[in-house]
């Protein structure tokens, strides 16, 4: 199996978890069949995952604003957030930024006063516009392929813009402890961080890879946690889900100051030629 980030060849990591890991470039990912990946319908928000939207990471929202305002861009922003969810960014920077041109694009629907919401496949649609920031917070990682995407990021930019991309850091001191306990039989965090809606899981070598294969160049690479509030937990029963969330608190305490974290967040710009 090719490699999505350097297409090199990958082995097999887990047969049972259909996933694969590359040795050049770190990069783990999962291939599924279209039948066996998660749905995105009203369950995706409302069910299976209502502790990650109901416990947006308005901290990391904050450290955003400050890169583009650190980028001179305050006033009269054009800001493309692909893969907005329910638009909680959007509708956060519109509170304190109601000046800027706001634009979310995500396959669910979405409405709210003074931001522009298109629903559909932002690698399909015709988009003639160009934007100052482009954002894409959690997304990349349910990609099945993720070459086109970084390019159409790269083409809707303008040479002077922003763009931010957070997702999941396979590096993290999270995803190491998970794939240890699995080899002692405690698997609950292991098949929740690789579980089926996530197909691509990145290492820090393979999202800077892909970054700078896709004609960018980095200015920012952080890792951090999310709210603990957000943490999905296994529905086992309450004492089950305290113990999980708090394993995943104590993972959390340890990992912030060691730059181990659970998430990337990379600001980026368009490579000089």
């Amino acid at each position: 199996m090719k490699c999505p980030v350097c297409e090199n060849d990958s082995r097999v990591f887990d047969p049972e978890m259909h996933l694969y890991r590359c040795d050049h470039c770190r990069h783990r990912f999962t291939k599924l069949p279209k039948d066996m990946q998660e749905k995105y319908d009203d369950s995706y928000f409302e069910g299976n995952h209502s502790n990650w939207f109901e416990n947006p990471d308005f901290k990391l929202f904050e450290k955003v604003e400050g890169a583009i305002g650190k980028a001179g861009k305050n006033k009269g922003v054009h800001l493309l957030d692909v893969g907005c969810g329910r638009g909680d960014f959007l509708k956060w920077i519109h509170g304190r930024r109601p000046d800027w041109n706001l634009t979310g694009i995500d396959l669910a629907p979405n409405s709210h006063e003074g931001i522009r919401f298109i629903q559909g496949d932002v690698c399909t649609l015709q988009l003639k516009e160009k934007y100052d920031v482009i954002t894409a917070f959690m997304v990349v990682e349910h990609l099945e392929e993720i070459g086109p995407f970084f390019s159409q990021m790269r083409k809707l930019l303008n040479p002077d813009g922003l763009f931010v991309v957070n997702t999941f850091n396979d590096d993290s001191l999270m995803f190491r402890l998970a794939r240890l306990l699995k080899k002692i039989g405690i698997q609950a965090a292991y098949e929740r961080l690789y579980s089926r809606h996530h197909l691509q899981h990145y290492s820090k070598e393979s999202i800077r890879k892909i970054i700078h294969l896709s004609g960018f160049e980095i200015l920012e690479h952080r890792c951090h946690n999310y709210p603990l509030k957000a943490v999905d937990t296994p529905r086992a029963g309450k004492f089950i889900e305290l113990m999980y969330k708090g394993f995943v608190g104590l993972v959390f305490l340890l990992s912030d100051p060691l730059n181990q974290g659970i998430e990337h967040t990379l600001i980026c710009r368009p490579a000089s030629n």
